[in-house]
């Protein structure tokens, strides 16, 4: 697709993914398709301020504009990653929203290693890693009503299916990975985006039904965050320590050298390691 065709913007006029479609539940009831788009968030933002239901999926091929936290491209070559980007509304109350990231973290996790065996970890607040490499990233945009309720939640997923590592841009081969690369074998795309979406489902109704304890019990079996030393990052400070602890909120707690003790509810982490390597680089 190029741009001289551009995407339909009426819900109408998209292809949909119908083998893939959910006839139960709230995830995937109905699923749009497209070859390429300039960024799948972009385009189901605009679906749901037309009132599009909850559970609405978009998923594409090819990005031409992804973007991940604080506006980072998002690199993702054509037909070997997925794409996608889900509408929620969940019956949780605002104050429960940091902990959103966090849920989708685990039901991704839950995903990829159904699909392939491989033991996915997370890294607070947002990717999904395998083998100290970064296998996918999650961008939740929350809006919120003019009374400042949750309205709802583009949550925005890409995840490295079959890349190879020579695929990768050379700033990101030392970094990124794909499932087939750690599982070593053939993958299937739609198997991972059905499993995806079945976890979702599973995910999104344990949080609204048993509250966040549940997902923070396996989020914490899957970290790779948690008794590491890192450096946390924010607009309004760095700071390094060792991560300690989730809250029950979903923050981070670290403890720095001299013992002190500091919660975060965002920012961007990355291990001590790294970041002395990048220095020397």
């Amino acid at each position: 697709m190029s741009s001289s065709h551009p995407v339909p913007e009426c819900r109408r006029s998209l292809p949909r993914l119908s083998r893939l479609e959910r006839q139960d539940g709230r995830i995937g009831r109905v699923v749009f398709y497209l070859p390429e788009v300039d960024s799948t968030n972009r385009l189901l933002a605009n679906l749901a301020g037309r009132r599009a239901e909850a559970g609405t999926v978009v998923v594409a091929d090819h990005q031409t504009a992804g973007r991940g936290k604080e506006e980072r491209v998002w690199y993702s070559a054509p037909g070997t990653g997925l794409s996608l980007s889900v509408l929620l509304r969940p019956r949780v109350s605002i104050e429960c929203m940091s902990q959103a990231t966090l849920m989708i973290s685990v039901a991704v996790a839950d995903a990829i290693e159904a699909a392939s065996g491989v033991a996915a970890e997370i890294k607070w607040p947002n990717d999904i890693m395998a083998g100290g490499r970064k296998l996918c990233g999650i961008l939740c945009e929350l809006v919120t009503t003019p009374d400042g309720d949750v309205d709802h939640i583009i949550a925005g997923i890409g995840i490295n299916v079959s890349q190879t590592p020579d695929q990768f841009p050379d700033g990101l081969r030392s970094i990124a990975t794909s499932i087939e690369a750690e599982a070593k074998r053939a993958v299937d795309r739609q198997t991972v985006l059905s499993l995806l979406l079945d976890r979702l489902e599973h995910r999104l109704a344990q949080w609204e039904r048993d509250g966040f304890q549940p997902i923070r019990r396996d989020w914490i079996r899957r970290s790779c965050t948690l008794g590491r030393p890192i450096i946390v990052t924010t607009p309004q400070e760095r700071r390094s320590g060792t991560a300690i602890a989730l809250g029950d909120d979903g923050s981070l707690s670290i403890r720095t050298e001299e013992g002190s003790i500091h919660n975060y509810i965002f920012g961007e982490t990355c291990s001590s390691s790294v970041a002395a390597e990048k220095t020397r680089n």
